[in-house]
Parts: structure tokens; C-alpha cells; sequence
């Protein structure tokens, strides 16, 4: 019983754990590599989350739906009460690194899924996203940010080089960002 009771609670808190979209940026990037690379910052308002989950989907040229699995998760902490653990904040808003890395061509975030979790209540929605993107081989650009407010119905992109690139640049040294 005891074993029973501690497996429940260490998977609670696995579970339960923030994930921030920018433990998965590599520290480096190289030129000569087939596949290039886009960064940016996914920003909420900083009030108390909505969603336990937040699914940026994207597609490439020939995906046809969202199942293929290209993605960037959120999940604010969720111990007590839930609340965004970003990797900075600015101003009124909790702010996310994020990048993906895929072979040269045209992509776009197409939805926005969101997912809430209370107990034995959950539910499921989707929000459309159409923000176009290209990637570029051997090179590391900027996307922007891309801000969603729930409660306002605001979903864009936003170009926030100035705060966004020097911050990249001190987070990752090894990254050579282009605009």
C-alpha cells in the first residue's frame, strides 16, 4: 500500500511539472546542416492559466492535418494552483522561448489547441492559427512573438526583435540569429 501511495503521488508531480518549450532549443546551431531552424516567443497575458495544456500546432507544405505531430507544448505549473512559469516576463505578459527545427520549406501554425483538465471535468478546443513561416537551410531566423489572450480573443504576431533577439543572444551565445 505504501509503494502504491508513493507511486500516486511522484507521478502527480511528474505530471503536474511546468514545461517550458525552451528546454528543447539547442545551444548551438550549425551553418552547413540540411535542416534550418526558426525562433521565437510564445507570450499570455500573466493572469492566473485558463488550460493546464497549450498545443501550438504547425504544418508544413505537404502535411495535410494537424495528426502529423509537429507541435510546441505548454504546461503551466499545476502543484497547488496553476500559474505560467515562463522564461521571462514582460510587463503584463509571461513570455516563452521557443524554435523549431526542420528541413528547408514553407510552413504555418494552423491551430491552437487547448486543453483543460478539472478533475472529472475536461475539455477540448481548437483556436485557428494562420501564421506563415519558411525555413531556411543552415540558418537560425526570427519568427516573432506570438501572443495569445484568451479572454480577449487576441491571437498575432507580434515583431519584438529588440527585446526578443538580445535575450536569445544571452541565452544562447552559440545561436547566430538572422532577422
Amino acid at each position: 500500500m505504501k509503494n502504491l501511495i508513493l507511486l500516486l503521488f511522484t507521478s502527480l508531480f511528474l505530471i503536474s511539472c511546468a514545461t517550458a518549450p525552451s528546454a528543447l532549443i539547442p545551444q548551438s546551431f550549425t551553418s552547413n546542416s540540411d535542416d534550418g531552424m526558426i525562433v521565437g516567443t510564445i507570450a499570455f497575458e500573466n493572469k492566473k492559466p485558463i488550460f493546464n495544456q497549450y498545443f501550438f500546432h504547425y504544418l508544413g507544405e505537404n502535411d495535410k492535418s494537424i495528426s502529423s505531430g509537429k507541435m510546441i507544448t505548454i504546461r503551466p505549473k499545476q502543484m497547488v494552483a496553476m500559474k505560467f512559469k515562463p522564461d521571462f516576463f514582460d510587463e503584463n505578459k509571461a513570455v516563452y522561448y521557443f524554435s523549431i527545427t526542420e528541413v528547408q520549406g514553407k510552413y504555418r501554425f494552423a491551430t491552437l489547441r487547448l486543453h483543460e483538465n478539472g478533475g472529472y471535468i475536461q475539455s477540448h478546443g481548437q483556436v485557428p492559427i494562420n501564421i506563415d513561416f519558411k525555413i531556411e537551410k543552415g540558418k537560425v531566423k526570427y519568427l516573432g512573438e506570438i501572443y495569445f489572450n484568451y479572454r480577449d480573443g487576441i491571437l498575432k504576431l507580434n515583431d519584438k526583435k529588440e527585446r526578443d533577439i538580445p535575450k536569445f543572444k544571452e541565452k544562447y551565445p552559440n545561436l547566430n540569429i538572422t532577422e
